[in-house]
């Protein structure tokens, strides 16, 4: 299982699965994606733009690209806070394709994920994907410079709550693989 640890951002992954970053002004994105089709994206936004706002721009992307799109109402949480959801479900190479759209905000940001996959690799995806999802937190801070504050420690995460501390124990076993779930190759989507 691997760790992403930047930018006051931590979360778990299979670390079979490939990441990349872009930075685009204040804003960054992070990008895992399987050996198949399946990804998930995660994005922190300054400013504070309304999670409504960004999730239906996400919206209007996904129509602009395919036809037809179907969005349905969804229930989820990123880092506990209350969060817009929408899936969708639109057609791309003759394949139903299924992608989650959720967007939260916080004091400082607003925190974009985007978890997509193929019909085909649904089953195993998934799972990792909600997952992923789940282990996502970040960091305490104590001002502008975003350093967790020395009564904390390194590994003190909050969830994006700024009064509820979720210490994580270094010995402690990774979340994803604590749920029985490993990385999804090719071999594995049936199953």
């Amino acid at each position: 299982m691997a760790v992403y640890e930047e930018h006051g951002i931590r979360f778990e992954y299979p670390d079979n699965w490939e990441l990349s970053h872009e930075h685009h002004d204040e804003d960054f994105s992070v990008t895992i994606e399987s050996e198949g089709t399946a990804f998930w994206m995660l994005s922190v936004l300054q400013g504070r733009p309304v999670a409504e706002d960004v999730i239906e721009a996400a919206l209007e992307s996904f129509r602009m690209e395919y036809e037809p799109v179907d969005v349905y109402e969804s229930q989820d949480s990123i880092c506990l806070l209350p969060t817009v959801a929408k899936d969708v479900d639109f057609y791309e190479l003759e394949m139903v394709n299924h992608a989650r759209l959720l967007a939260c905000e916080t004091d400082s940001t607003t925190i974009f994920v985007l978890l997509q996959m193929s019909d085909t690799e649904r089953a195993g995806a998934e799972p990792l994907l909600k997952a992923i999802t789940e282990s996502l937190m970040c960091e305490l801070s104590d001002g502008a410079d975003g350093v967790g504050d020395n009564e904390t420690g390194p590994f003190a995460f909050d969830n994006l709550f700024g009064s509820i501390d979720n210490v994580i124990e270094t010995s402690a076993e990774p979340h994803i693989e604590d749920a029985g779930i490993s990385g999804l190759d090719s071999s594995e989507e049936q199953g």
